[in-house]
């Protein structure tokens, strides 16, 4: 079965996390060791998006899908993202770290251009509702039909945050939110989203390198899923929104 990490860290941290680093090179080895096919990459918070670009295009021997942090204080990004707009497949936003809700106007160009350019948006939720909630997100989506956005973490890596996150992604019918496994440890709410918004809406993530693909590869493996959902959440879904198979 074909695995896809929608969601990895390469390059170096901040102090955020202790500049921790880990190279390309690296981070392919443990791809391939957990037989990983392809991965949505985007840089830690202290590399900088040409460096990551540059690099990971001239990789022949793996698949790599770039996102670029969008930081709106980057002064560079606005044409970085135009001149680089066929390597662009996705767009990472951090609100926790840039320290800006979503709905932030900061941000409105971006998501002006992800809707325009069909490129749809990874959105880290966390517990720090009021700037990295999953309700900003969710009000951001049903705002722009026309946006596809995944809310990493299951919306929040906590089942506080992800049970109802869930249960208002069905409820209010949001057709274009997905939600990321990364970083959930708790298998059982895993299951508990999944049965509330489907195989067709989770997306498998690992967080590398802030963690490894093989924790959570088994957690999406135990879950009682036919084999169909599991290619879902492992592949399928994230293939479709980029239209590829």
């Amino acid at each position: 079965m074909k695995i896809i990490d929608a969601h990895t860290h390469i390059g170096k941290w901040s102090e955020n996390f202790l500049n921790y680093e880990t190279t390309v090179d690296e981070a392919v080895k443990v791809f391939k060791r957990n037989n990983i096919s392809a991965a949505v990459c985007f840089p830690a918070d202290n590399t900088d998006n040409e460096s990551l670009l540059s690099e990971v295009k001239l990789r022949t021997d793996f698949k790599f899908y770039f996102a670029p942090w969008v930081n709106p204080d980057d002064k560079k990004l606005s044409n970085f993202l135009i001149d680089n707009i066929s390597d662009i497949k996705f767009l990472k936003i951090h609100p926790s770290l840039n320290k800006r809700k979503i709905t932030d106007e900061h941000y409105k160009q971006y998501i002006e251009f992800s809707i325009i350019n069909k490129k749809p948006i990874i959105v880290h939720c966390g517990r720090w509702v009021e700037v990295a909630g999953y309700q900003h997100p969710l009000e951001l989506a049903e705002k722009n039909p026309d946006l596809k956005i995944i809310l990493s973490h299951l919306g929040g890596d906590q089942p506080n945050l992800c049970i109802p996150c869930a249960k208002q992604i069905k409820e209010r019918r949001l057709e274009n939110v997905y939600l990321g496994t990364e970083s959930v440890r708790e298998f059982y709410f895993v299951n508990e989203v999944i049965k509330i918004v489907g195989a067709e809406k989770v997306i498998f993530g690992s967080d590398y390198n802030l963690g490894l693909p093989e924790m959570y590869i088994s957690l999406i493996n135990s879950l009682n899923l036919t084999n169909s959902e599991r290619e879902k959440i492992f592949s399928g879904n994230i293939l479709s929104l980029i239209n590829e198979q």
